[in-house]
């Protein structure tokens, strides 16, 4: 099989698993989608908030025990909440938001009409659990709080331990499974970005880039890193940019372009561009770049026959 062809059918496998990580990532979505309608139909209140403290959403359970609908506490936000500074358990509900640290509330009669900020409802005791939802990056991206209602004080505080202990295990559970998806996507996600962008060693000392699609100023800063990490490694000789793929590139990504054949050079390789579209090649003139020492092909057929000719030279001299 010619060179050309084997280009064409890694290319052909690249846009596969593609379309296969893309069709996963549906999957996974799918399931957050289930996970929104379980919670919806649950017999247990929860809460929603936002990093700031703000109401973000309730489920129907919520707006059952506490006699409010998720329009009158859309305003509401528990780090502003003086009933529950009142009961002096707001270093815990800001333990969580701050610390990122699941916390349990002692059971209290809770009254959202001495809210100002919702002035509706009716009160009910309860016993809860907070805890955070947080990023890869260990940042706080929800709270989510779970109400029990415990009627007035006629449950054992034995039974208002074990419940609050089951309580603290399904949301740190559903917490983890919330983290393990988080994570699986990002890893999707890097994984689709090195796909778009394949770097595909097409002889002994000659590395290709295709480069399909809009690229921008902060994808062309990612294949410059890939590309360059690329030389290194693989000790080539020659570094193939095919711009086949692209018709349109604005002035900044065209200047990255040129820097990117120049860092090539600083790493004893030579960068060529190949496939440079009408459209593009408008932009370069227009940015009055000196491309006397960038080598240029049409087609990446003739590219490769440069670096074959050039490789083959080498090798005479020696």
């Amino acid at each position: 099989m010619s060179e050309q062809g084997e280009l064409s059918l890694s290319l052909a496998r690249a846009e596969e698993e593609l379309l296969q990580l893309r069709q996963r990532l549906a999957q996974v979505e799918g399931e957050a989608r289930r996970y929104r309608a379980l919670v919806d139909s649950s017999a247990v209140s929860i809460q929603v908030y936002r990093p700031d403290g703000s109401s973000a959403e309730v489920n129907g359970a919520y707006e059952q025990l506490w006699r409010v609908t998720a329009a009158q506490v859309a305003e509401y936000n528990v780090l502003q909440d003086p009933q529950i500074r009142a009961f002096g358990i707001m270093p815990l509900v800001e333990r969580v938001f701050h610390e990122g640290v699941s916390s349990q509330m002692p059971s209290v009669r809770y009254d959202p009409c001495v809210n100002e900020l919702v002035s509706a409802g009716q009160a009910a005791w309860v016993a809860s659990a907070m805890s955070p939802v947080l990023s890869a990056e260990g940042t706080v991206e929800e709270v989510l709080q779970i109400h029990l209602h415990v009627g007035e004080l006629k449950q054992s505080e034995e039974e208002l331990r074990e419940q609050n202990r089951r309580l603290e295990e399904a949301v740190q559970a559903r917490t983890a499974e919330l983290e393990a998806k988080l994570q699986l996507i990002e890893s999707q996600q890097e994984v689709i970005r090195e796909l778009s962008t394949p770097i595909i060693e097409v002889w002994d000392g000659v590395i290709t880039l295709p480069i399909v699609g809009l690229i921008d100023s902060v994808r062309t800063a990612e294949i410059m890193d890939s590309l360059l990490q690329a030389v290194a490694r693989t000790r080539a000789r020659f570094a193939i940019l095919d711009l086949t793929g692209v018709e349109v590139v604005d002035t900044g990504t065209a200047s990255h372009l040129i820097g990117m054949i120049q860092a090539i050079r600083l790493l004893g390789a030579e960068g060529i561009l190949t496939g440079i579209h009408p459209v593009i090649a408008q932009t370069v003139v227009a940015l009055g770049v000196d491309l006397t020492r960038v080598t240029v092909h049409a087609k990446l057929r003739d590219a490769l026959q440069y670096c074959l000719t050039r490789l083959a030279e080498r090798r005479a001299w020696r």
